[in-house]
């Protein structure tokens, strides 16, 4: 007994480092009972192994089992809440072993006890406790295996960890680094294990010994006590090196594990870019559109849509265009049920989906925590995706967010906004390529002859926004004044063409520019010419910021509140005319400001100058004659957005897609649970065929023969190797006799199994070769002997007969019942 319980504290040893090495993944006390209740599981698997001495085959089988029946309250402790909720947990931790590590890799850490993310953590302390012990348990020679499987948790922590490394622990002045702690530990434990296991079979060795000679060994000599002492010392300063160089040599290192390299997969490529879609929200259909409510607390004033960092010289985007959805740096991931440990200061904000934006998702500050409600509150976690550098997020689910669905936030709200003039920029020039700035861009910031820094920003952006005129449409219907222009006063239109590409940009600044020209030292109001609206202004800004130095990005969303004389949510519901584009503005220290660029619509452009412009239709254009051609490489979000008539006509296979995964994820668990026993099943069916299909009559007599002695060692005869054919014929024969010495009608006087043996001997030591025909006779005899043995056996028994490993395995290794 203090062989068995020394043993497992040993492997427990091992287990617990491999517990502190995943603790960052979860950082919850679901985890730790997770982890307690698997390696408990696996002690009871493995003692009942040794007990009932059952094969590696049945102990996996057992584990197995155990993993089901405890997985739901353990590994998803949140799905007893309702029937529907265990349901899909239990599927979800059925499917764990398979699927489960995807969502290791793609939610953003730590997990917590977020659905059943605890499940593979739980499985594979569960089968490395049960499958450790049961190899230290029970082998006497080959028991090092035992050792490196307790590891295997600890392989897990560093795999499925964060990319970063964890801060250094200050002990006086020493710095520690964690993950340096955690391996010395993992090493030291795992020596501990083998000098314990080593030292013992020694002990047990020398008692042996001992008593068959008589002869009573001594106390440990001085050698032994010196090799201990040595191999102490080596380990301790080997630990105190690492623990003292780690943290210095892996300084500003990255961090290579799996996350770094398996990310989402999204739909972000083929997703419009909401910027190019913000023109659509100002038509009469969309104006009074309620899109989403929020309820939030006094001090948040800005609802997040999406945001952009990334410009191409035809649209801004959410992803960097060169490295794609798997940039570490703007990566949606997977959020489980909260980013960070709980904040006091987090503020709760409520949100009611109406009308939808699309795939984005409304957002206040920086995201702490989500939880959806309603019957799809599950799926809508699941699609959840939140990019945690520029703080947007997207609804993957099926069809999004929809109306009446219904989230909470626990956000820190951003903090109090600083003035322009006071931000430092972090580089000395720009960082976007020269080809997608437009020229009359940097001709008018040399003019306006700002200086530097983030006064001549501030200027700039004034200059901009006042020199600007407000207009959301190219065209008017004649007779009709659209909303958007009723709100404003409706005392005056000036068209103005959407898109934000190159082309677009520049044309609004050559606006400036030829205004400057005619009416030099005008003031702003003389100097009005730039008509757009946030679309054109709000990438206008970026490209300014970017030339002064500045990191910079544009954000689509809508204002709860506004200093400004600029449109804002009424009571938190938020329509389609209250979307807004500002920028946000990155200083030296990091700090993000956002900064409006609505340009003003009370001063209208001077009449002298747009007389001398050339009208936007000169000539009298037939629609049913006239097809519109689009230059090579203009880009879409030049014009309107299509209409109706221009719906995108693919076929929508998200059902078929959803069967199709569902029917791949069933047969994959089906596979990966019956896929073992069809291979035994099918190895075994093919050696039956080979060896009755051997090219000689002889061998065919051979294989006959080894096709019996494998049934009985399966059905759990013992076949030595040092018995004759006849001996192990009788040996087969059971309690009765029967397939040996008793004698049948179609036999005569010699049993079935002797007769067998003495076929067998005929076909090996016989000068006469055996003909086909008592070939086809003794296989005939093979088949009713196995169906003897299994008519011996009840229906359970018969299972593990056709399922047994023992007639795979070298014979020697069988043993008796």
């Amino acid at each position: 007994m203090g062989f068995f319980v020394g043993q497992a504290i040993a492997v427990d040893l091992i287990l617990a480092v491999g517990a502190v090495a995943a603790w960052p993944i979860y950082r919850s006390a679901a985890f730790v009972i997770a982890v307690c209740v698997g390696i408990t599981a696996g002690h009871i698997v493995a003692a009942a192994g040794v007990r009932w001495r059952w094969s590696g085959w049945w102990v996996a089988l057992a584990a197995l089992g155990a993993y089901l029946v405890v997985g739901v309250p353990v590994a998803a402790p949140g799905s007893l809440m309702s029937p529907d909720a265990a349901v899909r947990a239990l599927v979800s931790v059925a499917t764990a072993p398979v699927t489960g590590w995807k969502d290791l890799l793609t939610l953003e850490l730590p997990l917590g006890s977020y659905q059943a993310t605890l499940a593979p953590a739980f499985l594979l302390v569960l089968a490395c406790a049960a499958a450790a012990l049961s190899i230290a348990w029970r082998s006497t020679r080959w028991w090092m295996p035992a050792i490196a499987v307790a590891l295997v948790p600890t392989a897990f922590g560093v795999v499925f960890g964060a990319r970063s490394l964890a801060p250094p622990l200050r002990l006086g002045p020493v710095s520690l680094q964690p993950e340096t702690l955690v391996g010395a530990l993992a090493i030291a434990t795992a020596l501990v294990a083998v000098i314990w296991r080593t030292a013992h079979d020694r002990r047990r060795a020398l008692a042996t010994a001992a008593a068959a000679t008589g002869v009573v060994r001594g106390g440990r000599s001085r050698g032994t006590v010196a090799r201990t002492a040595t191999a102490a010392g080596m380990v301790v300063v080997a630990t105190a090196a690492a623990a003292a160089w780690g943290p210095w040599a892996l300084a500003g290192q990255p961090r290579d594990v799996a996350r770094s390299v398996v990310d989402p997969v999204l739909e972000l490529e083929r997703a419009p870019s909401p910027l190019a879609a913000y023109r659509a929200s100002f038509t009469d259909e969309r104006y009074d559109e309620v899109l989403f409510t929020v309820s939030a607390p006094a001090g948040i004033d800005r609802v997040r849509l999406s945001t952009l960092p990334f410009y191409d010289g035809r649209t801004v985007r959410a992803i960097d265009p060169d490295s794609g959805p798997t940039d570490p740096t703007t990566a949606f991931t997977r959020v489980p049920s909260s980013l960070t440990d709980g904040d006091a200061n987090a503020a709760v904000v409520t949100v009611r989906m109406g009308a939808g934006a699309g795939i984005w998702v409304p957002t206040v500050g920086a995201l702490r925590a989500v939880s959806f409600e309603g019957a799809r509150a599950a799926d809508l976690s699941d699609g959840f995706f939140h990019n945690a550098a520029t703080g947007a997020a997207i609804e993957l689910a099926d069809g999004g967010l929809r109306e009446e669905d219904t989230y909470e936030l626990a956000t820190l709200p951003e903090g109090t906004t600083e003035s322009v003039s006071s931000l430092t920029p972090a580089r000395s020039g720009p960082s976007l390529p020269a080809e997608v700035v437009p020229a009359s861009l940097s001709e008018w910031i040399e003019k306006q002859e700002a200086g530097s820094g983030g006064a001549a920003l501030e200027t700039l952006l004034d200059r901009l926004r006042s020199r600007g005129y407000l207009s959301h449409a190219l065209q008017l219907t004649a007779g009709e004044t659209p909303a958007w222009l009723r709100e404003l006063g409706g005392d005056g239109f000036q068209s103005s063409r959407a898109g934000h590409s190159a082309d677009r940009i520049g044309a609004l600044f050559t606006q400036l520019l030829d205004r400057e020209a005619d009416a030099p030292g005008g003031t702003d109001t003389d100097l009005v010419a730039a008509v757009g609206d946030d679309e054109q202004f709000a990438v206008a800004g970026m490209l300014i910021a970017d030339q002064l130095g500045f990191d910079s990005r544009v954000v689509v969303g809508a204002r709860l509140a506004s200093d400004e004389d600029l449109p804002v949510c009424d009571e938190g519901a938020c329509r389609g005319g209250d979307l807004a584009a500002w920028i946000e503005v990155q200083d030296a220290a990091g700090r993000w400001v956002p900064v409006d660029v609505t340009p003003q619509h009370e001063s209208f452009p001077s009449p002298d100058l747009e007389q001398r412009r050339d009208p936007e239709n000169p000539t009298d254009v037939r629609r049913d004659e006239a097809e519109p051609v689009l230059p090579a490489g203009a880009s879409p979000a030049d014009g309107d957005r299509p209409t109706e008539d221009a719906a995108d006509q693919e076929a929508d296979l998200t059902a078929l897609w959803t069967a199709v995964r569902a029917g791949g994820i069933s047969l994959l668990a089906v596979i990966v649970l019956v896929g073992p026993l069809v291979t035994i099943l099918a190895v075994k069916a093919l050696r039956r065929r080979g060896r009755r299909r051997r090219d000689s009559v002889a061998e065919r007599f051979t294989g006959g023969w080894e096709e019996y002695v494998d049934t009985a060692v399966d059905h759990g005869y013992p076949a030595p190797v040092h018995l004759t054919r006849q001996e192990l014929a009788r040996l087969f024969a059971g309690e009765d006799g029967a397939g040996a010495g008793a004698g049948t009608e179609e036999t005569g006087t010699e049993g079935a199994g002797t007769r067998l043996a003495t076929w067998a001997d005929r076909s090996v030591f016989d000068v006469t070769p055996p003909t086909a025909a008592e070939n086809e006779e003794f296989w005939r005899i093979v088949a009713a002997e196995r169906a003897r043995f299994a008519a011996e056996k009840g229906a359970w028994a018969r299972f593990r007969a056709r399922l047994s490993l023992r007639s795979l395995l070298p014979r020697r290794r069988a043993r008796r019942r």
